[in-house]
């Protein structure tokens, strides 16, 4: 039992020790790369504090328009849905803090809304692969990444568009936008998903919670390094 719980606690903090070295990376490429906002996009010196322009904006009939009512009185709230969420933004590990901070210690939020069907799930998502989390292998990475769902039930696809990889050890950053991206093929049982390419990854709950749609599962590597997935948009 001690070894059990002695073991448990190695992994947590060699994970830990990944995240925060990552942390560090990524906030130092925050910084650097952060664009200077001294100009206008056209170049222009931005007007001086209290000569804006106050030209008067003519709103299109549609925006004209108030919202529908219901019957309550109350504004009707925009439904959710996979294609709305839809995102090909490039994921930062800030997307990912619910995942490594919380789920992978405690697991799936008990208020969550489990989603059971691939209906509302297609489209694109920011993913995170985190290999080796226990540091088994000397291996441990962090990879961001884009993955895009697209097919049905019986048949379906995952589309990995790299990112970036930021190996601990050596504690640098790799660009992968370059790279080709990794196709898939797979279907959805139990309420989850697997999908085979250069290794097979595993989706084994879905859900939404506060207007957001999350995934989490592992992948077998072609290698045998065990990895971590998260998945969320938008």
């Amino acid at each position: 039992m001690r070894d059990n719980i002695s073991s448990a606690d190695r992994g947590n903090k060699i994970l830990a020790a990944i995240l925060i070295a990552a942390n560090v990376i990524m906030l130092v490429i925050g910084i650097l790369t952060i664009p200077p906002n001294l100009r206008s996009a056209d170049g222009k010196e931005p007007p001086a504090p209290g000569t804006e322009q106050t030209t008067p904006v003519t709103l299109s009939p549609k925006e004209e328009t108030p919202p529908a009512v219901t019957e309550s009185g109350s504004i009707p709230a925009p439904e959710v849905t996979g294609v709305s969420l839809s995102t090909e933004e490039r994921p930062y590990l800030e997307d990912f803090l619910w995942y490594t901070e919380d789920v992978v210690y405690d697991g799936v939020p008990s208020d969550a809304n489990i989603i059971d069907n691939i209906g509302p799930l297609t489209g694109s998502w920011k993913a995170l692969i985190i290999y080796d989390p226990s540091n088994e292998y000397d291996s441990g990475a962090m990879e961001f990444l884009n993955v895009a769902l697209a097919g049905a039930a019986e048949s379906l696809s995952l589309t990995l568009d790299w990112y970036q990889i930021f190996w601990a050890n050596e504690g640098e950053r790799f660009d992968e936008t370059d790279m080709e991206d990794g196709v898939f093929l797979g279907k959805w049982e139990k309420g989850g998903l697997w999908a085979s390419g250069a290794g097979t990854i595993h989706l084994t709950q879905f859900y939404e919670l506060n207007g957001k749609q999350y995934a989490v599962g592992t992948m077998d590597t072609p290698d045998g390094t065990p990895a971590l997935v998260a998945l969320v948009r938008p």
